[in-house]
Parts: structure tokens; C-alpha cells; sequence
């Protein structure tokens, strides 16, 4: 068992934390799945992917292994994948194959260099989207939330797309007072590793980006 003393972003560290939630008796699942079936102990696990997609298929084996389900939040604007390339989708097909699923991170700040309206840009990442996975988006996450107006935009456009999407990351349902918040954002967890909070709190969301979490050391990742 994994001690406090070694609580770190190796890979190791972070399936032996999946593993103690799980001994604890939380189930650890996607939005989808928590929607569909919340539970009394019940963490949502989900990854923001900023960077790489290759990354993003390396922790979604190991959560699986832990028996384990999360959401993965895919952008259309990132510099590091292309969503619409063959690998990209290939991968994509795989991650939900593992039981896990794939959600849209929806880029703002665009409207600042490009012209047209935040609303505009998320109809358009939304169709970029829903065209390479070939289904409805059914969730959100905002990237770099203040560039898009803050929760007051996200709650408008999950209403203006009532038609498919059942939530977004940041309402208030998924955070505190109503559910405990941890995110690795910028690498460092600012009240501590998920692992010191096993049984601390019945209901959380955690957020991770898989770039930050590694095999032997951080500089495998670039």
C-alpha cells in the first residue's frame, strides 16, 4: 500500500490511490455513469485533455485496470492532436471500448482573435466534435473556464443545448458545498494528492490532466 510519504504523479501512485477508493467503498465512475446511478460513496473521475491524446490512453488503461470508469474532455483546438486524425480517432474508439466516456473540452478566448461570439465558437467546436465521434455531445468541460464568461455561460449554453447535453463539469451539483473538488490543474494539488482524501469525503470530483502523471519520470512526457 502506497504511503502519504509517496503520494507523487508517478502512474504508480495514482492506480494505488484508485485501488484505495476502491477498498474504501467509493465507486468510481464518468458523469454518464454517476447521472445514471449515483451512489451513497461515489467519486467522478475525470481528465481534462490539454495536450496529447496519447497520454490520455495510457491513464485510461489504468483506470480501467482499477476497475475504474472516467471522462475524458477532448478539444478541436488543440496544437498537440488533431480529434479528427485517424490515430486521434482510433483512440478515441479504444478509450470507449475500456468503458469510459468522451465529452467535448470546449475552448473559449476564440471570439478575441477570430471575431464572432463565444456561443458561436462553442456551436462550432460542438460540430467538429459530434462529427468525429459520430454521436450527439452529451456533456462539457470549459477550458480555461474565465475565458468564457465563468459559470454564467456554461449554465446558459448547457440550456441553449438542452437537446443532447446533461450537464457540464462546473456546476454546481459536481462542486462544493455540494461535492468535494480536487484538481492537479498546473500540476499541484492545491489541498494535497487525491490519495489523502480517501474517506474524507463521500461524494467528489476529481479532476486530473494526464500530461502531469508519468511511468518512471516527468520528462518521458516531453
Amino acid at each position: 500500500m502506497i504511503t502519504p510519504e509517496q503520494h507523487d504523479y508517478s502512474l504508480r501512485s495514482y492506480s494505488e490511490t484508485l485501488t484505495a477508493y476502491k477498498e474504501a467503498g467509493y465507486l468510481v465512475t464518468s458523469f454518464q455513469e454517476y447521472l445514471e446511478s449515483p451512489q451513497g460513496l461515489h467519486m467522478i473521475l475525470r481528465h481534462d485533455i490539454d495536450n496529447t491524446i496519447e497520454q490520455a490512453m495510457r491513464v485510461a488503461e489504468v483506470d480501467a485496470a482499477a476497475g475504474c470508469t472516467s471522462t475524458f474532455f477532448l478539444r478541436v483546438h488543440a496544437r498537440g492532436y488533431n480529434l479528427m486524425s485517424l490515430p486521434s480517432l482510433r483512440i478515441v474508439q479504444e478509450i470507449e471500448a475500456l468503458g469510459h466516456e468522451v465529452q467535448l473540452h470546449l475552448e473559449g478566448g476564440l471570439s478575441d482573435w477570430l471575431g464572432g461570439d463565444n456561443f458561436e465558437w462553442a456551436e462550432r467546436q460542438r460540430a467538429v466534435f459530434e462529427a468525429a465521434v459520430g454521436r450527439p455531445l452529451g456533456g462539457f468541460s470549459s477550458h480555461e473556464p474565465a475565458r468564457m464568461g465563468g459559470m454564467d455561460f456554461a449554465n446558459a449554453l448547457k440550456d441553449r443545448w438542452s437537446d443532447s447535453v446533461d450537464y457540464h463539469a462546473y456546476e454546481e451539483r459536481f462542486m462544493m458545498p455540494n461535492m468535494k473538488y480536487l484538481s492537479d490543474s498546473s500540476g499541484r494539488w492545491r489541498e494535497g494528492h487525491f490519495g489523502m482524501w480517501v474517506g474524507k469525503e463521500p461524494l467528489m470530483q476529481v479532476l486530473t490532466h494526464p500530461f502531469w502523471w508519468f511511468e518512471k519520470v516527468p520528462a518521458e512526457n516531453y
